[in-house]
């Protein structure tokens, strides 16, 4: 179950194609260099990831600290087992939603909860997550990684996440909403959608598949509502995140 799931993840990231030419990374060396020099964060765990090379480019000497091994040794963050799977929807659901709506990335923060090995014993962190830079097309190149140890190290352990609009506090879950999407539309749906993908109109999907223009309008609001977007190019470009359409060549 989990390499299928970070198969998806994988697909998702691919489809992002962040390539350096279309970023600047003397932009990243300011972040790291703002955040070195951070006496605030000097006892927090802080990492910043670059998306396009698919590495940390920096993880304060906070964060190589306590995520060391038993034996001592820096392991990066290692993921409690029976948390990986919940942790991996997670960040499926939310490569999703940034895919699926035209999201302000930078008014966006993750916040979720889940185990790590800290000094060779499972804990429960609180992780607050938050896209810095994106590359010229829109996509989210650098993320910031803010951990810190939870209070609450009280069972049952359970993985929680919510994203968070800091513009407005407006919260949701993505695990709740957004993982089990791709089963909801129906074949005949996936059907008419994949011809709006097409640009055609009603009128000649009802001509195609020999239904009423009302029964293919019926289909396309039933499809909005499904995947909670707006209109059909917010639908299109949703279900071609899911994996449920393909891109026109």
């Amino acid at each position: 179950m989990e390499g299928k799931l970070q198969k998806e993840y994988l697909r998702l990231f691919d489809t992002m194609d962040i390539r350096e030419s279309s970023v600047d990374y003397t932009i990243a060396g300011r972040y790291i260099e703002m955040l070195k020099g951070s006496l605030f964060l000097a006892t927090t765990a802080v990492s910043v990831y670059d998306n396009c090379r698919r590495c940390h480019i920096y993880e304060s000497d906070y964060h190589r600290h306590i995520f060391k091994d038993e034996d001592g040794t820096y392991r990066d963050m290692q993921i409690h087992p029976d948390d990986i799977g919940a942790v991996i929807k997670n960040a499926i659901s939310v490569l999703r939603h940034i895919f699926s709506v035209e999201t302000r990335l930078k008014e966006s923060k993750l916040i979720r909860e889940y185990r790590v090995k800290i000094n060779g014993i499972y804990r429960r962190i609180t992780e607050e997550m938050q896209i810095i830079e994106s590359d010229a097309a829109g996509n989210p190149w650098l993320s910031l990684s803010i951990v810190n140890i939870s209070a609450n190290q009280e069972k049952p352990f359970i993985v929680k996440s919510q994203l968070v609009d800091t513009r407005t506090g407006e919260t949701f879950t993505p695990l709740d909403d957004t993982y089990d999407r791709d089963t909801i539309l129906s074949p005949r749906e996936i059907e008419i959608l994949k011809k709006i993908s097409q640009g055609l109109l009603s009128k000649e999907i009802s001509s195609l598949l020999g239904l009423s223009v009302h029964t293919v309008n019926t289909h396309r609001q039933r499809i909005l509502a499904k995947l909670k977007v707006n209109n059909s190019m917010e639908a299109v470009k949703y279900a071609m995140a899911l994996g449920l359409l393909k891109p026109s060549i």
